[in-house]
């Protein structure tokens, strides 16, 4: 009978010690709950203006590209991060500054992850420098504790430098597009971001989702409108996650240069419903790149097909890759020739 109960004992204890574990994990999530990341509920548009840049007398800009640094805590690797993020703009230098998604960590994050923190960690870095930066959503930035609304909000309603902006009425949270002007005031390039969305909630979470048909539509409107207005302009566009275009330009495309090897990502990794934008892309016919992260490759890769580059960025974040990285991207918008259009330099951290 003893026997009997030391084992009912036992089963009590370790029950309670998940119950309480369970609390606490629920505890330390509820301050980041939908709906309290600002301290408000955020909607799904932003009212903020999205000004036009100037390329420099040359008729270049220089873009430096940071992506999946997945955040967690501002401790540890984290730290290791944002210093090499802040070593890199102040060596750089750009004239904007690009992330393209997963700045946080989503359904893998550990237990003590404080998304306020972190997200105020790296946006603060670009504040303190003055450096404008352009922010679209990865799948993971609003997976836990607070939803991409709200972590657009969040950048929206408190730094100054974060370009950002949404079309009302359209799928997602980032819809923009920021002109690229010359001395006389000429749009000579456009840069345009999107939001390539979460995981896919009718497969429970399993798959990823894909852009949708009103999101493309914005998009070609938007690069005929390009078109329209200056015939020899081109546009990049940025987003986080691939299209299938990726898997035919690994196939089928030319290496930006020596060096840039063979991708490692496999073919059954295309995100088929995203057809729809490169259909987009395509009928309009003027993007010279392509550029996301994403797939964390060992290396930048880099591809060039149909007079647009396809780009894959390394991870920017020491918690994903033994060496992140980031890229420093020069338009040079007074070349003619789309080949030698764009400069990449993959940089190691």
């Amino acid at each position: 009978m003893k026997k009997k109960n030391r084992i009912i004992g036992s089963i009590v204890l370790a029950a309670a010690i998940l119950a309480g574990g369970a609390f606490a994990y629920v505890a330390i999530q509820k301050p980041f709950r939908t709906g309290e990341l600002t301290g408000t509920p955020v909607g799904t548009q932003i009212g903020r203006a999205v000004p036009p840049m100037q390329v420099d007398r040359n008729g270049d800009f220089v873009i430096l590209q940071f992506t999946d640094t997945h955040l967690i805590d501002v401790r540890g690797k984290d730290l290791k991060t944002l210093d090499a993020i802040a070593a890199q703009v102040g060596r750089v230098g750009p004239d904007l500054v690009v992330v393209t998604g997963d700045m946080l960590d989503g359904l893998n994050t550990k237990l003590f992850a404080d998304k306020r923190a972190s997200l105020a960690a790296i946006a603060s870095l670009f504040e303190r420098r003055e450096t404008p930066w352009a922010y679209v959503p990865g799948n993971n930035d609003g997976e836990t504790m607070g939803t991409t609304a709200e972590v657009v909000g969040f950048l929206a309603k408190n730094y100054q430098f974060c370009v950002l902006g949404n079309k009302k009425g359209l799928t997602g949270e980032t819809q923009y597009a920021i002109p690229l002007l010359d001395e006389d005031g000429v749009t000579v390039h456009e840069l345009l971001f999107m939001d390539s969305l979460m995981r896919d909630p009718e497969t429970h979470y399993v798959t990823y989702d894909c852009m949708k048909q009103d999101q493309a539509d914005w998009l070609q409107a938007r690069l005929l409108a390009l078109k329209a207005a200056a015939p020899l302009a081109r546009a990049s566009v940025f987003f986080h996650m691939n299209t299938p275009a990726f898997t035919a330009a690994k196939n089928e495309g030319a290496p930006y240069a020596a060096g840039y090897a063979t991708s490692d990502f496999p073919d059954e990794w295309s995100i088929d419903g995203n057809q729809a934008v490169d259909d987009a892309m395509n009928a309009a016919g003027n993007v010279g790149l392509v550029s996301i992260g994403h797939l964390h490759p060992s290396q930048n890769w880099c591809n060039f097909l149909d007079k647009t580059y396809y780009h894959i960025a390394r991870p920017s974040g020491y918690q994903v890759a033994k060496q992140p990285g980031a890229t420093k991207i020069t338009i040079h918008t007074d070349e003619g020739n789309p080949r030698r259009q764009y400069d990449f330099e993959e940089i190691l951290f």
